[in-house]
């Protein structure tokens, strides 16, 4: 039973939206994307094959990330059976993939070598942090395995390792595991009640707001953009949005474009911000906007700030 399915992180969504309002995107922001797009593809493409394995009794939890003596780590796929603990770190890499002789993994696509930690390293390393968490928690005897998935299908894997497999085999390598782990230590309610526990635990990662300073505003898109014609500009007339391309109308346009500016300012907007991000002119027609928005404000009538917070991490982009 997956207790937390894949889904994007917090990061990767303000990702997402400097991939769209960036004139010009960075490169460190496209390699931060990109890097996180692959994370949550590769997390994503796992629970198919866990269902083929035919296993019922386990809980998985993904994109686990804990604090634990005042540091982070993060588990791909976490699944916790009533005889083993299995850590799985997921890799969404395309290409010819080897390990060196220090030890560190390399892809090599269209003729270029990028060099990545050994992926059965970083699973051993949330292993020590996870054990030593759960000894604080109260659970000591359960044995944990690691083991390392690659999920893309172009993934060509030129080396043999047990514990390091294609996402294919998974389902397989799941049946060995249960056989091999015969003894059971713990009852499944007992999971259930650490599985929580470690969910209750999560932390996502903050993200950081960009700084508006004159470089940055200056390479932002503004505009309220049509679901159609994307990046093209809707108009704001006779009390709706209107795309001068396709001639779609929608009211309510505006919410993705305010959730595109808390995305990347923070979660306060004042009238001068929204007419500036949405282009519109009209102070009134946008005091409407954000009043309907039903928010908390600070502030009187000429200075009024709007915090979209509440609002923001209940919409659904």
């Amino acid at each position: 039973m997956i207790l937390k399915p894949p889904k994007k992180t917090e990061h990767l969504l303000q990702l997402e939206v400097m991939k769209e309002r960036y004139l010009d995107i960075p490169p460190d922001t496209f390699d931060s994307f990109r890097r996180e797009l692959s994370g949550y593809l590769g997390e994503k493409s796992v629970p198919y094959y866990v269902d083929l394995s035919d296993i019922d009794s386990h809980y998985d939890i993904y994109g686990l990330r804990l604090q634990h003596n005042d540091h982070y780590f993060q588990i791909d796929g976490l699944f916790l059976f009533p005889s083993f603990i299995l850590i799985t770190e997921i890799k969404h890499l395309k290409g010819k993939l080897f390990i060196n002789e220090s030890d560190q993994l390399i892809q090599l696509k269209d003729q270029e070598e990028k060099v990545y930690q050994h992926p059965l390293t970083q699973a051993n390393l949330q292993k020590a942090q996870l054990q030593s968490l759960l000894t604080t928690l109260g659970y000591t005897n359960i044995p944990i395995h690691t083991l390392a998935i690659f999920t893309h299908n172009q993934a060509q894997l030129s080396f043999r390792h047990p514990d390091i497999i294609t996402v294919q085999q998974f389902p397989f390598q799941l049946q060995k595991f249960v056989s091999s782990y015969s003894e059971r230590i713990y009852e499944m309610d007992q999971l259930l009640h650490l599985s929580k526990k470690l969910i209750d635990l999560h932390q996502e990662r903050r993200i950081t707001f960009l700084e508006p300073t004159r470089e940055i505003l200056q390479n932002i898109r503004r505009g309220v953009y049509c679901p159609n014609c994307k990046p093209i500009v809707m108009h704001w007339t006779h009390g709706t949005w209107t795309c001068s391309k396709c001639v779609h109308r929608d009211k309510n346009a505006h919410l993705f474009a305010l959730y595109d500016f808390v995305s990347l300012f923070g979660y306060y907007i004042n009238n001068k911000q929204a007419r500036w991000f949405l282009l519109v002119d009209s102070p009134f027609t946008i005091s409407r906007i954000l009043r309907k928005l039903g928010v908390e404000t600070n502030g009187g009538p000429k200075f009024r700030t709007y915090n979209l917070k509440n609002w923001f991490n209940e919409y659904k982009r």
